[in-house]
């Protein structure tokens, strides 16, 4: 029987996929996404977008697949039985004792073939379109009905049933234990059970749950399972022997999918978390090449999560980039979700690129071969040259990279330097990007960015109507108009015509 592939990878597209470099997530706040969609247990996904429009489809019905809340419970169950078996694995490693970690290997090996031949009675009957999950259902139900994994079965329980066959008496006289076969003596448990019955209330207390917190045996009982051994010799070794040959009884494809699947269920409960505060999910059309960029609802999802925790709803925004449109210049005033736009720009086309669900209502995007952050970050003071040389060179490294498949993220560059300088170089990257096709966002205080020729686009970070200093958060595409923030900038600062004039007095 062949062995399973991936739910996450399309034939050879793993080896394909881009890697990203640390500080892009970081930019981003995509960091913050993925500590709330399960966290380092799914970076060897969170770091490699895809690069192929069909791999992002074959994610794409997986997802869909898995909304059904029948077929998600199916799987939601298997994934908790996996978790149980993991636990009594790592659980019997830690035992020094080795008949008890070996009946610990048994019991994980009971609750492994019962939550495969669950998985496989309930996925009989449930509506599988993805290709990923119908070519899994179809591999479980092969490898259940194998040679090898039948006998692993029936020789787990033939073991366990002679194991549980073993009876033997405890007879306790002082300081002294003698165990000895059982021969139908009396069980003296029972009777006093029996005896005392009368004075058990009719309703049971219950009470918490008592957890070992010392699970190795002491040395009375290490004893005792010794002779037990001794008497019963035949149950003992063949547990060993069992034991031993199926250490690694977990088949590898049913670990990876696992693990796999777990990406898929923890950003699917992101996305109803979410979801549930208002804040929608879409699945987006991918391009392999650019032809026009059209999104709408989108928000930051990062922000989103933070505003969930105070019950308050992200704001949402759209653009486009059509025809000969390339880059996104905005501008406006200060605090008035800029940066937000930035990141929530390179999150839709970063979370597109795994494949998943994007925050918005709408989305038609470009699949990059990479993306490009520029923020503002802290100087190097090892480093004499100061902190407009190293935006330099991180710009050059970008602009050196950047192809007409590219996203570039550019936020405040270059805004530690002089407005005229600030100008002239912003104005060069702008033209060096234009020039390679990619597509880009540019926040920045320089109006005169907006206006450099067809490719770019104005958006402005709007103000409530009659207070220019009440934000809006909505971006909105036209020209830019800085005078129009004068007055919030100067109200701020208490630099108004009034403020001066009472101070003055």
């Amino acid at each position: 029987m062949a062995e399973f592939g991936s739910i996450l990878w399309s034939g050879s597209d793993e080896a394909h996929a881009v890697d990203v470099e640390p500080h892009v997530l970081a930019d981003l706040n995509l960091d913050q996404i993925f500590t709330a969609t399960g966290g380092i247990a799914h970076d060897a996904v969170h770091r490699r977008p895809l690069r192929d429009i069909d791999s992002v489809a074959y994610r794409h019905e997986i997802f869909r697949d898995l909304e059904d809340d029948s077929v998600r419970a199916a799987f939601e169950a298997f994934t908790a039985g996996m978790r149980s078996v993991r636990e009594h694995v790592e659980r019997g490693r830690r035992l020094h004792h080795p008949q008890q970690r070996n009946r610990w290997q048994l019991d994980a090996e009971a609750v492994y073939s019962r939550t495969l031949a669950e998985l496989d009675s309930a996925l009989t009957a449930l509506p599988l379109r993805s290709n990923g999950l119908r070519h899994w259902r179809d591999w479980l139900h092969d490898h259940i009905g194998a040679p090898a994994y039948r006998e692993l079965v029936a020789e787990a329980a033939e073991v366990r049933a002679e194991l549980e066959s073993v009876r033997y008496t405890v007879h306790v006289t002082g300081r002294q234990l003698v165990i000895d076969r059982y021969a139908d003596q009396a069980d003296y448990s029972a009777i006093i059970g029996e005896a005392f019955a009368r004075f058990r209330a009719d309703a049971v207390v219950s009470r918490p749950r008592v957890v070992d917190p010392w699970p190795d045996m002491n040395e009375v009982e290490e004893q005792v399972i010794a002779l037990v051994a001794g008497q019963h010799a035949r149950p003992f070794r063949r547990l060993e022997q069992h034991a031993e040959r199926h250490r690694d009884f977990i088949a590898p494809a049913v670990a990876r999918f696992d693990t796999e699947l777990q990406f898929y269920l923890d950003y699917l409960r992101f996305v109803r978390k979410l979801t549930a505060h208002g804040a929608p999910f879409c699945y987006p059309e991918v391009t392999s090449d650019f032809a026009d960029i059209h999104v709408e609802g989108a928000y930051d999802a990062a922000l989103a999560v933070r505003l969930a925790g105070k019950s308050a709803i992200v704001v949402r925004n759209d653009f486009r980039l059509e025809g000969p449109e390339r880059i996104l210049v905005v501008t406006g005033p200060n605090q008035g979700g800029k940066s937000t736009f930035a990141r929530m720009f390179g999150q839709l086309f970063y979370l597109a690129a795994l494949g998943c669900p994007v925050p918005g209502t709408r989305a038609r995007v470009l699949l990059p071969d990479a993306l490009f952050t520029h923020f503002v970050h802290d100087d190097d003071i090892s480093d004499p040259d100061g902190a407009l040389a190293q935006e330099l060179l991180r710009m050059r490294d970008i602009v050196d990279g950047i192809t007409a498949h590219s996203i570039v993220v550019l936020n405040e560059s270059f805004s530690t330097t002089a407005a005229a300088d600030a100008l002239r170089i912003g104005g060069d990257v702008v033209r060096r990007i234009v020039a390679r096709g990619a597509v880009a966002v540019y926040v920045t205080f320089l109006d005169e960015l907006a206006d450099l020729g067809p490719e770019v686009v104005s958006m402005v970070a709007g103000v409530a109507a009659g207070d220019e200093a009440v934000r809006t958060f909505r971006i909105e595409r036209r020209p830019p108009d800085g005078l129009a923030y004068a007055a919030a900038v100067a109200e701020r600062h208490g630099l108004t015509y009034d403020a001066i004039r009472a101070r003055v007095r």
